[in-house]
């Protein structure tokens, strides 16, 4: 059986059960979150065992200032309420009863090390079963992400996020997970100081009464939280930190939009379990075309499924078009969607200071996205492309490469 990753904390005094239980874990994808021998501080500790999400704590009962029931009462009151291994150096009936009792999920004893791992195993099924049920309670997150600079992500996140809060009718959230340029705090003048640095770094104390601190509300049922604009808060959040923000998020909102900036960073990596979808924003020319492939092997090799992964191909030239066909044989995966290059009516609209008005052919064009959004959020099918539209023949290629050709030497 496959042990999931999982975030530990160590209370162990004994030296042999400290040595058996490290050599049972190098072998394993366990994080040791914090350790220590004998703690003089349970206060403190349980305060760490929070801030970390601990999954697991292993623990002598004996180095406890207060009864082990107590503590394990108190971790309940946790956010990731980790489960308890007590470990002693012998089986006596009396420690075993007192395990039982206080509520530990296991009780272990040497030799510690194939108990340990069926331990891990047993939680790791437990573990993966819950988040099953509770991922399918929880609301739906939707990327943004450009191919290289330029190529909109910001414009469709943006958009797409405004006109699904009208639709869905139900609270949206817009979330900037891009750490280097942020544009969303400036396109929708965002006026909270707040960022998505804040809420990684309270998440140890986060409700649903501090996120509303967080965010600004930009319409009825949207809500904004922008990237940070402050140099050093701009550092990249660890992988678990931003599953935690995300899974909390999703257990606030029916749906997220969320604008990862260009190219692929850590945050989009990390961000991947929780996607519903991941928009890639590809343009016509050669070089966007090469990184948006790379984009697609990237996101691939990291386990993302195929039918996830969403090319939408912009600034499509009204001229001498490509045949989007060709586009798919290049890219090895179907187009999700062909949007115009609209470049007057949004300079307009930017100019203006407001965002495309619905009557624009873009605007209508984005729109329609929105809605495919929502009617996935709403759990509903989504039309099914034309037979053809996905394949691609050799004249598409052929048509792309003379486009190309052409558009290199203008």
């Amino acid at each position: 059986m496959t042990v999931m990753p999982l975030t530990v904390a160590l209370v162990i005094s004994n030296r042999s059960l400290w040595e058996q239980t490290h050599a049972c874990i190098q072998n394993l994808p366990i994080r040791i979150a914090l350790e220590q021998n004998e703690p003089d501080d349970v206060e403190l500790l349980l305060d760490r065992i929070e801030r970390h999400r601990t999954d697991v704590v292993l623990i002598e009962a004996h180095t406890l200032s207060m009864p082990l029931e107590d503590f394990i009462g108190r971790l309940r009151e946790t956010a990731s309420q980790p489960a308890v291994f007590v470990l002693h150096h012998e089986a006596s009936r009396h420690h075993i009863m007192q395990a039982i009792h206080a509520g530990a999920a296991e009780f272990l004893y040497p030799p510690v090390g194939d108990k340990l791992r069926e331990s891990f195993e047993r939680l790791s099924a437990m573990r993966a079963k819950t988040s099953d049920e509770a991922s399918s309670r929880l609301g739906r997150v939707f990327g943004f992400l450009s191919a290289r600079g330029g190529c909109g992500a910001t414009t469709f996140a943006c958009h797409v996020a405004v006109e699904a809060a009208k639709q869905l009718k139900q609270p949206v959230l817009l979330a900037d997970f891009d750490f280097e340029a942020g544009l969303i705090r400036f396109v929708l003048k965002a006026k909270n100081t707040y960022s998505v640095r804040d809420a990684l770094d309270n998440m140890h104390r986060m409700d649903s009464s501090y996120w509303k601190a967080l965010v600004s509300t930009y319409s009825e049922k949207l809500d904004v939280i922008p990237a940070p604009e402050d140099v050093a808060a701009k550092r990249a959040p660890g992988g678990q930190e931003l599953v935690h923000l995300l899974r909390f998020i999703r257990s606030v909102y029916p749906l997220t939009i969320v604008d990862f900036g260009r190219h692929i960073s850590n945050s989009a990596f990390d961000a991947l379990p929780e996607l519903e979808a991941l928009y890639v924003l590809a343009m016509t020319d050669l070089e966007t075309l090469e990184h948006t492939r790379d984009c697609i092997v990237s996101l691939s090799d990291r386990g993302l499924p195929a039918g996830r992964t969403k090319v939408l191909l912009n600034r499509m030239p009204e001229k001498n078009a490509p045949d989007p066909k060709g586009f798919e044989s290049y890219l090895g995966m179907p187009h999700a969607g062909v949007f115009s290059n609209d470049a007057t009516s949004l300079y307009d609209a930017w100019s203006e200071g407001h965002l495309l008005e619905q009557n624009t052919r873009l605007g209508r064009e984005l729109g329609a996205l929105a809605s495919s959004i929502v009617a996935r959020t709403r759990g509903e099918r989504p039309e099914a492309r034309k037979t053809g539209e996905s394949q691609s023949g050799s004249g598409g290629v052929k048509r792309l490469l003379s486009f190309l050709q052409r558009s290199k030497e203008q």
